[in-house]
């Protein structure tokens, strides 16, 4: 198995898990980049690669289109890619999310060591890296949120945050007015995360709009209207690649 990811902690957690759960599974080269990856693949020829999207000098795809067709199994690791995550299970590719579970890495690995059509893998990932060359983005648009005595049809892009509230969610606007309705929040998280905002906590989501600061020591954002809203240590790491990417 080949291991590419630019973090050393990742790469590192990784090896831990293989040895706790994958005994039998050898990491025969590891890559922290686009470039280092290419020749680890190529030098090695593993039937394995674990294989991080986003790095210093390109992303896994970059890998890919320079390295097809593959001959080795490809399971894909994300921090977090929304769209990168539709377009892996429309085209059936396996993939695991940050922090890897260490169960689902296992069945990964066994799920692919009894796999040998890599002919049809490749006919996969270049439908993946179409599809990944021309994301479709949804338009903003609007939503209709619904009240016991009214129905409110508001622009999604003046949502400044939501707050979960047991099987409420409180809607704040960008003009301070607050919308109150008995739905959850879980039930506008996908919606909504295809349209700019983020989820910080189990109990809030932002329009990344109307962020100004994230205050690091505090694990806090601070929104235009004065808000403070906590991030939770799971979203943290992903909020952190997010703001660097933006």
């Amino acid at each position: 198995m080949v291991v590419i990811d630019d973090e050393s902690k990742s790469r590192e957690m990784i090896r831990e898990i293989l040895k706790l759960y994958c005994s039998g599974v050898e990491v025969v080269a590891e890559g922290d980049s686009v470039n280092s990856g290419i020749a680890a693949i190529q030098e090695f020829e593993p039937d394995l690669v674990l294989l991080d999207i986003k790095m210093p000098d390109g992303t896994g795809f970059d890998l890919l289109r320079k390295t097809m067709p593959v001959s080795f199994h490809l399971i894909f690791i994300t921090a977090y890619e929304e769209y990168a995550i539709k377009a892996f299970k429309y085209n059936a590719i396996d993939y695991l999310t940050k922090p890897i579970d260490p169960t689902e890495l296992k069945e990964s690995i066994e799920k692919a060591s009894k796999t040998i059509d890599n002919e049809n893998l490749n006919v996969r990932l270049k439908k993946l890296l179409e599809d990944y060359m021309r994301p479709v983005q949804p338009e903003i648009g609007k939503i209709v949120l619904k009240t016991a005595d009214t129905i409110h049809v508001v622009d999604v892009e003046k949502i400044v945050r939501c707050e979960s509230d047991r099987n409420y969610t409180a809607f704040y606007m960008e003009d301070n007015e607050k919308i109150m309705i008995s739905k959850s929040i879980k039930e506008f998280v996908d919606f909504l995360e295809e349209r700019n905002f983020f989820r910080l906590h189990h109990s809030h989501i932002i329009n990344l709009k109307f962020l100004r600061k994230f205050k690091k020591e505090d694990s806090v954002c601070i929104l235009s209207d004065g808000s403070e809203i906590p991030v939770s240590h799971r979203r943290r790491e992903e909020l952190m690649k997010l703001l660097k990417s933006l």
